[in-house]
């Protein structure tokens, strides 16, 4: 994270300033002109897992070795300063800026097919009794409120506290992912969407949909709110 963000953030930065410049802004965390300026995926992907693609079709990888879940919704490229925002919000305790982040992956997905429920990825009790918050659900929850959709963390667990994953290699990540969740519920032929705030291999939420397919799920997107290109 910056120095400049960080204190910024410290020093208890009244809310209508922006976090990432200090210019006025109306009660955002961010002013229209870093919101211009952040990096926004413009460009064609794949439609399941976000990656670029030159003419907007599954990508070879997806063709070859189609990943659990369906369709892929990514709002930026994970890139400065995205970056240090959800740092800041994930591992520096500054978790008041996951609602602000919420809205924008909101302006992104509003047009997205609705489903029946919104699942923020889980993370260990172990993790999560650490962070003392889960950044997925603080994302999800303005997502929810906005759209009127059922927020259901209840319905997917995990089981395993794995290792952090920006520390592994993609054969690693997927190794590392496996069997890590678990569900209880009956999801027969439902439309599911689930919440993450980075998508980098896409590992953790292929093993989240396969989970959640083999309990019956007919579909599962992801809605992330940047994807590592």
């Amino acid at each position: 994270m910056s120095n400049f963000i960080f204190n910024f953030l410290n020093n208890c930065a009244p809310p209508c300033r922006c976090v990432l410049c200090a210019a006025s802004c109306k009660n955002n965390a961010l002013c229209p002109d870093c919101l211009r300026h952040l990096p926004y995926l413009t460009q064609a992907l794949c439609p399941q897992c976000a990656l670029p693609a030159h003419d907007g079709g599954l990508c070879a990888a997806c063709l070859n070795h189609p990943p659990a879940f369906d369709f892929s919704f990514a709002a930026f490229t994970y890139t400065a300063p995205i970056t240090q925002l959800i740092i800041a919000a994930k591992f520096s305790g500054h978790w008041s800026l996951l609602p602000a982040l919420g809205q924008l992956l909101l302006d992104q997905v509003s047009a997205a097919p609705r489903p029946h429920f919104i699942i923020p990825l889980p993370l260990h009790p172990k993790r999560l009794s650490e962070r003392g918050y889960n950044q997925a659900f603080e994302l999800a929850k303005p997502i929810a409120r906005q759209l009127q959709l059922d927020l259901r963390p209840e319905l997917l667990e995990r089981r395993i506290n794995t290792e952090h994953q920006a520390r592994l290699s993609q054969a690693e990540r997927h190794k590392n992912m496996q069997k890590a969740f678990y569900t209880r519920h009956n999801l027969e032929g439902k439309h599911v969407v689930l919440i993450d705030d980075v998508m980098t291999s896409g590992s953790s939420l292929h093993a989240a949909a396969a989970c959640l397919k083999k309990a019956g799920a007919a579909r599962v997107d992801n809605w992330v709110l940047a994807r590592a290109i």
